[in-house]
């Protein structure tokens, strides 16, 4: 009967103590983070480089003929430069850093295979 009553106990204490900060919402962010433009200008910057790469991908595996490749190319490189420009006029995080971390890395630090067209870190051409 004991052990009962300290298992019931030992529960209802861990219960409590993962629905207090719900219930008491003092724990819980009450203000963004950041501005909301900051958040839709990485938002719209994110999409459009991950667009980005899916056409390269795509053109890559043969799933696009080189004309309609290079019109989404064209198309979205414009929409993803608006979007680089929004988000660093934003105050987002910068494009590039000035220091690689790896001497393979991009700009960006992020470490491309090779062959690629594009940086999948940042979107930016590789030469």
């Amino acid at each position: 009967m004991t052990l009962l009553l300290l298992s019931l106990l030992l529960a209802l204490a861990a219960g409590a103590w993962v629905v207090h900060p719900v219930l008491a919402r003092r724990w819980a962010a009450l203000a963004d983070v950041a501005p909301s433009g900051v958040l839709d200008a990485e938002a719209r910057k994110r999409v459009a480089l991950a667009s980005l790469r899916e056409v390269e991908y795509d053109y890559r595996a043969g799933k696009l003929d080189e004309a309609d490749y290079r019109a989404m190319r064209e198309r979205l490189s414009a929409e993803a430069v608006r979007a680089l420009r929004a988000a660093e006029a934003a105050g987002g995080t910068p494009v590039a850093v000035d220091v690689p971390r790896d001497p393979a890395a991009h700009a960006c630090g992020f470490v491309n295979p090779g062959g690629s067209r594009f940086c999948a870190g940042c979107g930016a051409r590789l030469a």
